[in-house]
């Protein structure tokens, strides 16, 4: 029987391209995800199709799954033979409880491997413009968990030792007894002037910081900051002034779903992000061609009739292939023009050894049959669809792992605005939600909704998500930039 391992990966503090190289590749293996709270959720899409998700949340006072449960969770599947990714916020040696869990693994002889993250001490003190050592400001610095506490509910902590001998402190998730930290520094000798800083949602565009002093910090953060955050005392944070770059961009805080199809889409999702936005290519749909193999194959005889072939996609035209190939069938027996819906799907036929014609949106057809995926067959004009015979190369499917990172990215709030570049993107958002079952007013009704076209618009509104904005279809990325920032002044209302 094969042996099962976990890997306990650390997934940084929040941006997802901070994740290791390595991590990602063993997250891209795992059978099985267990995955944080704390863990960006668009990091889930790297899983593959069929891996199953375990959240264990893991939020103050408010636990998805204990501690034990987790751990039986790694026994259970890992003892099965499987490869489990344990996925954990920042890294799983700092606060993340990994020797607890590496220990049962070890009893029961389960392989195992830890592969390192970055830390939020580290990463969000730097997003925040503040070096967590400098040579004229900070030779030594101490990373303290505010979780734990004594018998009086204060944060268990050797409080002369910090205040003396350490030059920068980070505490973990300690906002909640700020004032008891302050304090307790003051009385133990710390200069009441020293400068302090709280960094909420490290490293994500929502990241926001606040900068005070030990004698004033509790009063600025009390109503204004929450966790996850980190608290940094030393006079290392009077650097951010001068030093801090992340928080004053353009789009700094939104999170916007762009499902990026075409090179234009992309490049205008880059320049978004560019420009401060977290942009998470959002919703995607799987398709699996198996089945349309078998239809399609049974369909071979009738492709004689037609005069013209037309392809929506490589994929079609690398699934058509297929089965002619597998099914032996002679391709010269066929008298149809082969055309291309694009670029991409003409360069596909041309390096299969087949010439094709690209096919304009208005061409008049005589005998004509439309071979693409689902998606690609329900973009088609309807007058199109009404003069042809399609085949379906592939059907669609949305994955768990989909459906999990959209549910996570919108409950926890990394996202609130939803972009929907063209008809295509439309079509597919509402496949999705179909799909997976989502309430299209719990997708929908947090979202601040952007749409280029009023067609894309208007396939929205045929399955009740109302654009707040519409944009012209010729928009440039001012007018998006425009839409975002200023969206009365530069966009055009829906009504």
């Amino acid at each position: 029987m094969k042996k099962g391992i976990v890997y306990f990966i650390g997934a940084g503090p929040g941006d997802a391209e901070l994740i290791t190289v390595k991590g990602r590749r063993a997250l891209r293996e795992a059978d099985v995800v267990v995955y944080d709270r704390l863990v960006n959720p668009f990091l889930l899409t790297e899983a593959k199709e069929d891996a199953k998700l375990i959240y264990c949340g893991k939020q103050p006072c408010k636990h998805t799954l204990r501690q034990e449960d987790i751990q039986k969770e790694l026994l259970i599947h890992a003892k099965k033979g499987k490869t489990v990714v344990r996925l954990k916020g920042g890294d799983p040696g700092v606060f993340g409880r990994v020797g607890e869990e590496a220990e049962l693994l070890a009893e029961h002889q389960i392989s195992y491997e830890i592969v390192p993250g970055i830390t939020a001490g580290i990463a969000a003190t730097m997003y925040a413009g503040v070096p967590i050592t400098h040579r004229a400001h900070s030779r030594s610095f101490a990373v303290v968990t505010g979780h734990t506490k004594t018998s009086d509910g204060k944060p268990d902590v050797n409080w002369q030792s910090l205040a003396e001998s350490v030059d920068t402190v980070v505490f973990y998730m300690g906002v909640k007894h700020i004032r008891t930290i302050a304090d307790e520094l003051v009385k133990n000798g710390k200069d009441p002037k020293t400068a302090v800083m709280v960094t909420q949602w490290g490293t994500y565009s929502k990241q926001q910081t606040i900068e005070g002093t030990l004698a004033t910090i509790a009063n600025l953060a009390e109503g204004n900051v929450q966790n996850p955050s980190i608290i940094v005392v030393g006079d290392v944070v009077k650097l951010r002034p001068k030093l801090k770059w992340f928080e004053d961009r353009l789009l700094q805080g939104k999170g916007i779903l762009f499902p990026a199809t075409t090179d234009a889409e992309k490049d205008m999702a880059k320049e978004l992000r560019a420009k401060g936005a977290d942009v998470y290519s959002h919703p995607k749909i799987t398709e699996f061609s198996t089945n349309k193999e078998l239809e399609m194959a049974r369909n071979l005889e009738t492709v004689e009739i037609y005069e013209e072939i037309i392809f929506l996609s490589p994929q079609a035209v690398q699934t058509f292939l297929k089965v002619v190939g597998a099914n032996r069938f002679d391709l010269r027996a066929v008298r149809a023009t082969f055309y291309a819906g694009n670029w991409e799907t003409q360069q596909a036929l041309e390096a299969s050894g087949y010439i094709a014609e690209r096919c304009g949106e208005e061409r008049e057809w005589k005998k004509p049959l439309f071979i693409g995926g689902e998606a690609e067959i329900e973009s088609l004009s309807f007058s199109k669809r009404g003069l042809a015979d399609v085949w379906l190369s592939s059907e669609q499917m949305v994955a768990q792992k989909e459906q999990a990172s959209l549910a996570r990215l919108i409950e926890e709030k990394h996202v609130d605005t939803l972009f929907v570049a063209s008809r295509l993107e439309a079509r597919k958002l509402v496949t999705f939600l179909r799909l997976s079952g989502m309430n299209v007013t719990e997708l929908t009704g947090q979202l601040h909704i952007i749409c280029q076209g009023r067609e894309a618009s208007h396939i929205l509104r045929a399955s009740r998500i109302e654009a707040d904005v519409v944009l012209a279809e010729t928009s440039t990325i001012d007018d998006v930039l425009g839409a975002l920032v200023e969206p009365v002044v530069l966009a055009e209302a829906v009504n």
